[in-house]
């Protein structure tokens, strides 16, 4: 088996190389399309010098319609709205190994953390036994109480 390395594989540098060599020569070729007088060459059946320049403009315009218009689009249609509980915590683990039904509040996931009846057992010492959300011990800060938000998360 072979071993891992960050160089490419000698198929992958092959076809970039292959690509590198049919862009450098597709730009070349452009290039003369657009500096050379065509007519005279009697190279008539090409198109106007015209779409020399409206061809990288048109791509610029596209790029700059999908850059502000479409990824901005599609990053708010993906995140979730500020009143949801998935913008606040992420629920998959915070209910880690329990059935994960729909949770649209608080209150349903404290409803779930109820059903388990998984009571985490504090010794003398500040650590906990058992922790109800990962099955690990863990060290009680020391601090008078735990913010109330951060209670159900695992912070360590």
């Amino acid at each position: 088996m072979p071993e891992h390395s960050p160089a490419p594989t000698p198929h992958r540098a092959v076809y970039g190389y292959s690509f590198y060599l049919l862009v450098i020569t597709l730009f070349i070729f452009y290039v003369l399309w657009a500096l050379l007088p065509t007519k005279e060459l009697g190279l008539s059946y090409l198109p106007d010098k015209y779409f020399a320049v409206l061809l990288p403009m048109l791509v610029l315009v596209g790029l700059a319609f999908f850059a502000f218009f479409i990824y901005p689009a599609i990053n708010m249609s993906l995140t979730p709205d500020i009143d949801e509980i998935s913008s606040i915590v992420d629920v998959s683990l915070l209910l880690k190994g329990k059935p994960i039904k729909s949770v649209s509040s608080w209150k349903d996931v404290q409803n779930i953390l109820k059903e388990g009846n998984v009571k985490c057992r504090m010794e003398h010492s500040g650590v906990i036994d058992n922790c109800q959300f990962c099955s690990n011990d863990h060290r009680i800060p020391d601090s008078s109480e735990q913010i109330a938000t951060l209670h159900f998360m695992d912070l360590e």
